[in-house]
């Protein structure tokens, strides 16, 4: 049963995320990678981190889906704001490394910081409920 269908929300659409972002990989950044002339080990070092990005993804996706069925304790709570945590972490890097190298152009990050705080908002509602 079903006990919060914000964490389940949240979680579903983590590991969407995870998918497509492995997909875009595969299809768009890594072909077009290895037709430039990047040294190997920074070719390397963006591997392993889009990979870190999808993991990430899929492990906080996998740990809300199991949060939603569980009833909504301290330890679930903790949990929803260390997410919250690294989602916002994540988007001010996001944020911080866009307005530092493209002359703080946010208008390229609008959709991913709509979604991100979308997410944030959602598991602090989440968080939030009260058990029936």
């Amino acid at each position: 049963m079903i006990r919060n269908y914000f964490y389940l929300v949240v979680g579903v659409f983590c590991l969407l995320s995870a998918v497509t972002h492995e997909m875009n990989g595969f299809a768009t950044v890594f072909p077009a990678l290895s037709n430039t002339n990047i040294d190997a080990e920074s070719r390397i070092t963006f591997n392993y981190l889009w990979h870190i990005i999808a993991t990430e993804n899929i492990v906080m996706g996998i740990a809300l889906v199991l949060m939603a069925l569980r009833k909504n304790d301290n330890a679930g709570k903790f949990l929803a704001f260390f997410v919250m945590a690294l989602l916002v972490v994540r988007w001010a890097s996001i944020a911080f490394s866009t307005l530092t190298s493209d002359g703080g152009n946010l208008t390229k990050i609008l959709p991913e910081s709509v979604i991100m705080w979308l997410l944030i908002f959602l598991l602090w509602l989440g968080a939030r409920k009260k058990e029936q």
